[in-house]
């Protein structure tokens, strides 16, 4: 499943980077304007290889090591110059690709561990599975933590006797709904220990990077999160995918990556990815059902 690009795809030329930016209009999430930073940050960001370089980085990284984030070579000049907005926009594209490998590593994991919760030992599969925490924001850390979170909205759903709809529950999930079982102790969001990475947060340093002057907002996996909305771009920051990350995606498993119960899930995760991101999970959607297990909290 590791796959490292051996390319270096962070050599942009400027003239080329704003040829694309007029190909393709204002990019998803960056700021608009006018101004030469603002130009600047547009052409930085329209290049793909950046954001694609970001994804895979991110593919690559399964456990808590090794890390490929790697954002040293991207200049950061403290002004509000073209250069300065250029080398920003690459940045945000290269996080961009980082942060939707980790939102996709989410979306699948919460499919698979809905599924392997979504029987009659739910209680006991909750007390006796296992969360490995890796807090780097790559493929593993996001299936953990989705697969984690997923399955609480899975035992909750078959309790409550609510069709097997593992996208119902994610889009609930992600608008702040957090369910508990006080019989075991565990739930999610604040009451869980599934930790979601947070995008725009180096997992090499810990430390909120500091690259928005104020005019760009962080991205988060869920709409709300410990009652504070995430301030979410209102423009959409997936891409389409590409050939080489759909060949990847491409698959379908007997099992979960985290347990042996035989997977019900009949589509790939290129399609479960389709599916996610066609509901546009970035805007407010409305709940459906009421789950029983919503937490006080």
């Amino acid at each position: 499943m590791l796959r490292k690009m051996t390319a270096n795809l962070r050599q942009p030329i400027l003239a080329a980077a704003v040829v694309a930016l007029l190909a393709v209009g204002c990019p998803p999430g960056g700021p608009s304007g006018s101004t030469e930073y603002d130009v600047g940050f547009a052409a930085g960001f329209a290049t793909d290889g950046n954001y694609w370089e970001g994804y895979f980085d991110g593919w690559d990284t399964t456990a808590d090591v090794p890390i490929f984030y790697d954002t040293t070579d991207i200049p950061f000049i403290d002004d509000l110059t073209f250069d300065a907005g250029f080398w920003d926009g690459v940045w945000y594209a290269y996080n961009d690709g980082y942060f939707v490998d980790y939102t996709y590593a989410f979306v699948l994991g919460f499919s698979e561990g809905y599924d392997n919760a979504y029987w009659d030992d739910f209680l006991d599969f909750l007390a006796n599975d296992v969360h490995f925490e890796y807090l780097n924001g790559g493929w593993g850390d996001g299936y953990e933590d989705g697969y984690t979170e997923g399955r609480v909205f899975g035992a909750n759903d078959y309790e409550q006797g609510l069709p097997f709809d593992w996208l119902d529950a994610l889009l609930d999930y992600q608008s702040g709904t957090d369910l508990y079982f006080p019989e075991v102790g565990f739930g999610t969001g604040t009451t869980g220990p599934a930790i979601p990475y947070e995008y725009g947060v180096d997992p090499l340093a810990k430390a909120m990077a500091k690259r928005n002057k104020g005019q760009v907002g962080p991205r988060g996996i869920r709409n709300q999160a410990n009652g504070e909305k995430a301030d979410l771009s209102s423009q959409p920051f997936f891409r389409p995918v590409n050939a080489e990350a759909a060949e990847l995606l491409d698959v379908l498993n007997a099992t979960s990556l985290r347990d042996s119960i035989e997977l019900r899930l009949t589509t790939t995760w290129l399609e479960r990815i389709n599916t996610y991101v066609a509901v546009d999970p970035g805007k407010q959607h409305t709940r459906t059902v009421q789950r029983k297990r919503v937490s006080a909290n």
